[in-house]
C-alpha cells in the first residue's frame, strides 16, 4: 500500500533531481532513494524529518479554576515521501509532513501546495473502464448559498456506484477498483490530495507512474496559488512507463 497527500508545484521545476541531506541530529534531515523507469526518467522516494511550529495547550489548575494557555512550541515531525518533479508533483504521507513542500520548493525555485483533485471527473473518467468499479462515494450538497450548511451522504460497498457521482452533489472521496495497465488496481482518492493504493501500487515506480497518467489530470492548486503549473498538468498527455523498485 502507498498513501500520499499529493503537493503540486506551481512552475516549472527546471533540475528534477533530490539529494538527500543527512547530518547527525540535524533539521531537516532528508533520506532520499533515485528509481529509474524503464522510459529512462527518474523519481525519488525516501523519508524525511524536520521541525514545525506548534501551538500547545498548557493547563493550570489553581484554588479559583482552571487556566489554559496557548502557547507556541515546536515539534519534530516524521514523513515518509515521493516526488516526480519532472511531472511537478511531492507526496507526503501524513499531513504534518507538508513542511517538505516548503523545504523541497525553496531548493527549487518555486511554490509547492497541497493539490485539489476533481474526483467528480476522474469518477467519470473511470465510466470508460468496463470493469471499473466504486467501493465508496462520498458526497456533500449545500444546503443555502452561502455553503454555510452542508448535506453529507457515504455509500459503502454493494451501495456504492460510479454512476451516483456527478449530479447536484460534489463528490470529496471516491474507492475505487479497476484494471489498470492489466494489474488489479484498487484504491480511494479525496478531493483534499489525498490519493492512496492499496492494491496495485506496492513499487514506487508503479505509483508514480500511476499519479502521472491517472490523478494529474484532475488535479490543480487551490485558485489562490495557481499560476502557471507547467507540465504539472499536462499527465494525460505523455505515455507514462511503470517500473519496479
Amino acid at each position: 500500500m502507498r498513501a500520499t497527500i499529493l503537493g503540486l508545484a506551481r512552475d516549472e521545476v527546471a533540475d528534477p533531481t533530490i539529494e538527500g541531506h543527512l547530518d547527525q541530529s540535524t533539521y531537516p534531515a532528508i533520506d532520499a532513494t533515485a528509481y529509474e523507469r524503464l522510459d529512462g526518467t527518474t523519481i525519488y522516494a525516501g523519508q524525511a524529518a524536520g521541525t514545525i511550529d506548534t501551538e500547545r495547550e498548557t493547563i493550570y489548575v489553581t484554588e479559583d479554576g482552571i487556566i489554559t494557555e496557548t502557547e507556541q512550541a515546536s515539534e519534530d515531525v516524521y514523513c515518509e515521501w515521493i516526488a516526480d518533479l519532472r511531472e511537478g508533483w511531492v507526496g507526503v504521507n501524513r499531513s504534518d509532513g507538508d513542511w517538505l513542500f516548503n523545504t523541497v520548493g525553496a531548493t527549487k525555485g518555486t511554490l509547492i501546495e497541497r493539490a485539489e483533485i476533481d474526483v467528480d471527473g476522474f469518477a467519470e473518467y473511470l465510466s470508460d473502464y468496463p470493469n471499473a468499479n466504486a467501493w465508496n462515494v462520498t458526497q456533500t450538497r449545500s444546503l443555502d448559498p452561502d455553503d454555510d450548511a452542508e448535506e453529507a451522504t457515504i455509500e459503502y460497498h454493494d451501495a456504492a456506484h460510479l454512476a451516483d457521482t456527478g449530479g447536484s452533489r460534489a463528490t470529496t472521496m471516491l474507492g475505487f477498483e479497476y484494471t489498470w495497465k492489466d494489474g488489479y488496481t484498487r484504491g480511494v482518492v479525496s478531493e483534499s490530495g489525498y490519493v492512496a493504493l492499496y492494491d496495485g501500487g506496492d513499487r514506487a515506480g508503479t505509483y508514480a507512474a500511476f499519479i502521472n497518467s491517472e490523478i494529474l489530470p484532475f488535479a490543480s492548486l487551490p485558485e489562490e496559488f495557481q499560476g502557471t503549473l507547467g507540465d504539472a498538468q499536462e499527465g494525460d498527455e505523455q505515455e507514462v512507463m511503470a517500473d519496479g523498485e
